[in-house]
């Protein structure tokens, strides 16, 4: 797969993802964040996620692909560029990354996809624009540049390029009004 944007249109959407999510964590309450049944939206059937719930969900995909530009680099296929394109393993993806975080705080959580953001911008903003292009030194199915392994990753359909959030609160503010 073959990046669909040039690396600084990339880091711009992703900023704007960033800011919403920040601009929510601003709006809300703790007992907002952490209240169950709140995110109805690109949900599993069977779930009932606060936005605490939905930042881990967030955040387990921005870690995967900062460990996939760094095992990229090291020449070697990160295992979520293909588990992401299985449904199954997908789903597994979707309810581990909320489950493995679970057992955090809402502080806890709230300095993780911080860090997490931050660096997954540092990364993709000192990332020079031919290496976004480069291909990769191994095998794949498909060719492949970083950038559409990156696309691979963050923005698997439905989600819009690089915005996740939409897909989960496609009104910032009727989801805060919802709360209220």
């Amino acid at each position: 797969m073959r990046a669909t944007v040039e690396r600084a249109e990339a880091l711009r959407l992703l900023q704007i993802e960033h800011q919403a999510v920040a601009a929510l964590i601003d709006a809300l309450s703790d007992e907002e964040m952490t209240r169950r049944g709140t995110i109805q939206h690109g949900m599993y059937y069977d779930q009932e996620c606060s936005f605490k719930d939905l930042l881990a969900h967030l955040i387990c995909y921005e870690v995967y692909t900062v460990e996939a530009i760094g095992e990229w680099r090291r020449g070697r296929e990160h295992w979520a560029i293909e588990a992401v394109r299985d449904p199954r393993r997908g789903r597994e993806i979707h309810y581990g990354g909320i489950a493995d975080r679970a057992r955090l705080s809402l502080a806890e959580q709230l300095d993780e996809y911080r860090a997490v953001s931050e660096a997954l911008e540092r990364e993709m903003g000192a990332m020079p624009d031919a290496d976004w292009r480069g291909a990769s030194s191994f095998p794949m199915a498909e060719a492949t540049d970083l950038g559409g392994m990156i696309e691979g990753i963050m923005v698997l359909p439905p989600r819009p390029l690089y915005r996740h959030l939409p897909v989960h609160v496609p009104d910032a503010a009727q989801y805060i009004r919802s709360l209220r």
